[in-house]
């Protein structure tokens, strides 16, 4: 259109009409193509955040990490809290029989996770699926916190690639200290220590005065000469004169009509009843405080009736008053929850691949596993677990070749827009 507009202009000067129009345009599209080259540039300036400041997952730290938020780059970011018994991770690690020589001789890699063990904070399964509760002792023989170990198909599956620092173990083999949490990984779980020896009884006297009928090493009169609670066969302080406590949980979906609430799918909005159980079945009273660890659950849903228990806002742990149970004994506790609706879509743990997985587990002895209608991003997230990789490079020269492209029209749209004023210049002027 210009060419033909130039061309023909000192045949019919007439044309300079529609030489006016033109460059009414040419600004119009001068302006609209500067608009469009201010977006691209920010654009790229947006892409060149994401590519040299990368996003953090929002859900990156769980009550499960032994180094919650994971330790980064450096196996120095485990061994600080290690050196001050942070979370008594030290015990944890003497327990299981890992030093700070083996600890800082790991090298980083990755593994597949397979049939190893995953260890953690809180438990996630119950015994009932593979779960082993360790209690942790420091060096003088009490119990200072509780880990458990499970396998890691459970939450990982058998074939998950997984970043951390590898080492050897003289006392249990082959372990790994994972990266996004800094909980460890094994192929075996400790032996735990054996108890110290009883004492040797003091030996009798020449003249023995009478003996306890229910241990023959004490007298009759002392005060530790009473019988077991619930056998009055055995000694009180006898091995099996020992409380054992038997924990049991149930959930019904009241909103679906009450029925067993791991067998439905939980929608927004939906109330869930609670009841938890523990009873005595051993030989001796214990005193025992119920408590609940509910981290899983609150993350889709809402504590509507404590149950006249008190719940932790920190440790999202639920608990009852201590009470004594005698031989044969048990206590009954519930509470309700209700599904939050809608329901969240925060995206999978990165640390603990449970967390917002579309499930919320509860274990009190047994394992309640109740399956949430999760929103739709949810359901992608859970078929495509990563978008494809395709770098810095591929995103930056992307960006470079559109704002190349967007460069060379605006460009051209000045250099006609001066063209059209020096045509219209010359013609005034009388040259044309």
């Amino acid at each position: 259109m210009f060419r033909k507009i130039v061309s023909n202009l000192s045949f019919s000067p007439a044309l300079v009409g529609q030489l006016g129009f033109y460059a009414k345009r040419l600004r119009q599209e001068e302006a609209t193509r500067r608009l469009g080259l201010i977006f691209v540039v920010l654009a790229l300036i947006v892409q060149s955040l994401a590519v040299f400041q990368a996003p953090e997952s929002a859900n990156a730290s769980s009550p499960n990490d032994f180094i919650r938020g994971g330790i980064g780059k450096s196996i120095n970011n485990f061994l600080a809290p290690y050196d001050n018994n942070t979370g008594n991770l030290k015990d944890i690690m003497n327990y299981v029989g890992i030093t700070r020589e083996e600890i800082t001789s790991a090298k980083y890699g990755s593994f597949i996770s397979g049939n190893n063990l995953s260890w953690g904070r809180s438990s996630l399964y119950g015994a009932a699926r593979g779960e082993q509760t360790v209690p942790i002792t420091n060096a003088s023989g009490t119990v200072v916190t509780t880990v458990y170990a499970r396998p890691m198909t459970l939450g990982y599956g058998a074939n998950t690639r997984v970043y951390g620092w590898i080492g050897h173990s003289a006392k249990i083999g082959w372990f790994t200290i994972m990266q996004a949490c800094g909980n460890i990984a094994t192929t075996i779980v400790p032996a735990p220590p054996a108890p110290k020896p009883a004492p040797t009884p003091v030996a009798p006297t020449p003249v023995a005065p009478a003996k306890c009928r229910y241990n023959s090493n004490l007298l009759a009169d002392s005060k530790d000469c009473q019988p077991c609670a619930g056998d009055n066969s055995l000694w009180i302080n006898d091995v099996k004169c020992s409380p054992s406590i038997v924990q049991s949980k149930s959930a019904l979906n009241v909103t679906q009509g009450s029925v067993d609430a791991s067998t439905v799918i939980a929608n927004g909005g939906d109330t869930i009843a609670y009841t938890i159980t523990i009873k005595n079945t051993g030989l001796a009273s214990k005193d025992v405080t119920i408590t609940d660890q509910l981290a899983d659950t609150l993350e889709y849903s809402t504590l509507v009736d404590n149950g006249g228990g008190n719940l932790d806002a920190t440790t999202k742990t639920i608990s009852w008053p201590t009470v004594t149970l005698a031989p044969g004994g048990s206590q009954v506790r519930s509470f309700v929850v209700r599904v939050m609706d809608p329901v969240p879509a925060t995206a999978r743990g990165l640390s603990d691949p449970t967390s917002y997985d579309c499930h919320m587990v509860n274990v009190f002895g047994n394992s309640v596993d109740i399956s949430v209608n999760c929103a739709a991003p949810k359901v992608v997230e859970q078929v495509v677990t990563q978008l494809p990789k395709t770098g810095p490079s591929e995103n930056l020269l992307f960006a470079g070749i559109v704002l190349a492209v967007t460069t060379y029209f605006y460009a051209r749209s000045r250099q006609v827009k001066t063209e059209v004023r020096l045509i219209r210049h010359s013609l005034n002027a009388g040259t044309i």
